[in-house]
């Protein structure tokens, strides 16, 4: 019998957070699901602690390509379930996820594919919460995402013939590939939202590369001609880039800050956007990381 949920769990040598990631998801109140997890370093080590669980529900693996698009994508290609939830190994859920939001699609209309949720970001290392992220949009979703990223991967719960919609992760992005999807996704589905931090999003040292950020930023704009070719669209996402980028201590920012002003010279349409993000806590947390403060 198929399980109603697959759980997507990408990891790479990270066995005692991976360890806490697949606790979490035993400790669900609801039970009807497959655990999923893609090593990308096929590890004895990782393949011996699924092994450990002595749970049927958990299975392992071994990733044949490389990165973590490529991870979700084997996951996804594996999945069984008729919906799927994603799990960074680093993260975890509250026991009550997949419950509620399972409970929250009974009752949206067949147009919605996708429910996300509020999440915390935690710092490991000082066992601390930094702040919260809510959501800041449901049902069409589509221009927030053409902005910014409103979701956290390991909050998506999708069902799972949305991918035969849009396809899958796309491979050549060293990051944003799940903002890209899931701006893929809002084309064709609605999102529901749940107010709740429901998983505990980690932040620990090591974790981040600026350069690869960018480059993952710069694809964004590559790919998606909402964003490329409207004028107040492209100049909020060089606003948000040259500000990082001088905050990291490149001046070249101010290249994309002239870029940006040129595109839009009055920030027209852009104010509270802008200043809503400057103060959104995922904002702070990459300007601390910037500064060395994380």
């Amino acid at each position: 019998m198929k399980p109603r949920i697959s759980v997507i769990i990408p990891t790479y040598n990270r066995e005692e957070l991976l360890r806490r990631a697949i606790e979490s998801v035993l400790d669900q109140t609801f039970d009807d699901f497959e655990i999923l997890v893609i090593d990308g370093a096929k590890s004895e080590s990782t393949r011996e602690l699924v092994r450990s669980f002595g749970d049927g529900r958990i299975r392992y693996i071994p990733q044949k390509g490389k990165g973590i698009a490529n991870a979700r994508n084997l996951g996804v290609s594996k999945a069984r379930g008729e919906f799927i939830a994603f799990l960074d190994d680093d993260d975890r859920w509250r026991r009550d996820k997949l419950e509620l939001q399972l409970e929250l699609f009974k009752v949206l209309p067949q147009s919605y594919g996708v429910v996300y949720t509020a999440f915390t970001y935690y710092y490991l290392e000082k066992d601390k919460v930094l702040g919260i992220k809510h959501p800041r949009a449901s049902g069409d979703v589509y221009k927030h995402l053409l902005k910014d990223n409103i979701t956290g991967t390991s909050t998506i719960m999708v069902k799972r013939e949305c991918f035969k919609k849009v396809g899958l992760f796309r491979e050549d992005f060293v990051t944003c590939e799940d903002w890209d999807m899931w701006l893929r996704m809002a084309k064709v589905c609605y999102f529901g939202a749940i107010d709740e931090p429901l998983v505990d999003y980690s932040i620990h040292s090591g974790q981040f590369s600026f350069a690869k950020y960018l480059e993952g930023r710069y694809k964004m704009i590559e790919k998606h001609l909402d964003i490329k070719r409207n004028p107040r669209v492209l100049s909020y996402h060089l606003l948000q880039i040259g500000v990082l980028k001088l905050f990291s201590g490149d001046k070249r920012g101010v290249e994309d800050l002239l870029k940006a002003f040129r595109l839009n010279p009055t920030i027209r349409g852009n104010i509270w956007d802008i200043l809503s993000s400057f103060v959104d806590v995922r904002t702070r947390i990459y300007i601390l990381k910037f500064l060395g403060r994380l």
